[in-house]
Parts: C-alpha cells; sequence; structure tokens
C-alpha cells in the first residue's frame, strides 16, 4: 500500500463511497432500532474491498479508523435523541477496549457491537419523541446519577412545578418519575458490577444511596432479585 493511501486512512473515516454507504446503513440501524439490518451490513463489509484495504493496515491505523468511526456512531445517536450521558459512557467503553485489544478479529466486532449498543441504549433512553421539559429532566437525571434525588429535586432544577412534571414525565414516558431515576442508576450500577473494579456496597455509595440496604431494596423491586443473585444467575 503507498503511503498516500495509508495517510488518507489513516485521518479520513470514510475514504470511499462504499464504505461510507455500510456507514450510512449502520446510521440508519441505529435510527430505527433495526438489529437485522447490522447483521446484513457485517454480511456485507466481509466483501467490501475498502475495509479489507483499512483491515490490512498497522494495527494501530485499524484502531484509529475503528474509533473514529465509532465516535460519529455515538454523535449520530446524541443527534437524534440519545442522552448525551449515556452515549458518551458508551463511547468511552469502546475506546478502552479498541486502546487494550490485540487483534483485527476483536476490532470488527467493536465495530459492529457498538452499534448493537448503541441501538439498545435508543430503545431504552431516546428522549426524541418527548417535550422539552421531560427531555430536560432526563437529561438531568443522567447527568446527577451520583446524588441521591428526589423528583422534587429534579423540578426544582429544571424550574417546573413537581406535580406538573411528575404528570407529564408519567404520560410520556409509562414511567414514574422516581422510577425513572432508579431505572438510571441501577443501569449503571449493573455496568460497574460488570467491570468487577468496584463492590456492591461502594457501588450504593458512588450512586448516592444511603446504605447498602436500601440500593439493594430498590434493586429487588426493579429486577426481582438481588444484585449478587443477578450475576449468579448471569454467570450461570
Amino acid at each position: 500500500m503507498n503511503k498516500e493511501l495509508s495517510v488518507q486512512t489513516e485521518y479520513e473515516t470514510d475514504f470511499s463511497q462504499k464504505s461510507t454507504e455500510l456507514k450510512d446503513l449502520l446510521d440508519s440501524a441505529i435510527l430505527t432500532g433495526n438489529m437485522d439490518l447490522v447483521h446484513q451490513v457485517a454480511a456485507i463489509a466481509e466483501q467490501n474491498k475498502d475495509l479489507k484495504i483499512i483491515f490490512d493496515e498497522e494495527l494501530d491505523i485499524q484502531k484509529l479508523y475503528i474509533a473514529s468511526t465509532i465516535t460519529s456512531f455515538v454523535e449520530t445517536a446524541i443527534k437524534h435523541g440519545l442522552p448525551k450521558d449515556v452515549a458518551e459512557t458508551t463511547k468511552k467503553k469502546y475506546y478502552i477496549m479498541i486502546a487494550q485489544c490485540s487483534s483485527t478479529s476483536e476490532l470488527v466486532g467493536y465495530y459492529f457491537q457498538s452499534v448493537e449498543e448503541l441501538i439498545t441504549e435508543m430503545q431504552q433512553y431516546s428522549m426524541k419523541q418527548f417535550s422539552p421539559i421531560v427531555k430536560m429532566a432526563i437529561e438531568y437525571i443522567h447527568n446527577n446519577k451520583f446524588q441521591f434525588l428526589y423528583a422534587k429535586d429534579v423540578a426544582n432544577a429544571i424550574h417546573v412545578n413537581r406535580s406538573y412534571l411528575s404528570d407529564k414525565f408519567s404520560e410520556e414516558t409509562g414511567q414514574t418519575l422516581t422510577d425513572y431515576i432508579h431505572n438510571v442508576k441501577l443501569d449503571y450500577a449493573i455496568k460497574l458490577m460488570r467491570s468487577n473494579f468496584y463492590k456492591f456496597n461502594e457501588i450504593a455509595e458512588l450512586l448516592g444511596y444511603k446504605n447498602y440496604a436500601y440500593f439493594s431494596k430498590v434493586f429487588k423491586k426493579i429486577y426481582h432479585t438481588t444484585p449478587n443473585h443477578y450475576f449468579t444467575q448471569k454467570d450461570s
């Protein structure tokens, strides 16, 4: 491969029409929630000469391509309603995985896994269909998940009446404001648990719960099992 093409590959994410078309299809999959489309694109990508050229490059250049493309996917998700905090957490996760990986096959996997994860998150957290007030509440909850929040705290922060916000939030999301707060916290708690870096009681404290017993009680209410049993079941 000549130097000019290597430089082009390194600094331009989408250097050809066909590779751009594949990325556009994955953007569409994120916006429509179409997991099947991701699998179809993965099959097409195996025959794409442009991607084969990229993955014949040195591993560092491959990593740069994957990281920059995932960044673009994350920006698409944010633009179309995924809370920024959720999207940025996913991006950071894949940046770490990319930095640590040592093979092309792993990188290819991350390329498509990141899209599938963003689709799942869009299905769970997308704000696109909500009113500005509910969007503001959701963003505030995500950005302050390390504090213990009551519904009144969210209402005060965005300067609206608590009762009005609670009614509006339930009407649009199908969840109470309090349940949504706990769901955001526990979803993040599960990600921290999977990292095996924190103990369960440390995670409870980190997320603003007054003690592990209360954290476990809330967890059981939502997931119908204790945190420890939840992960025992997952492992088995």
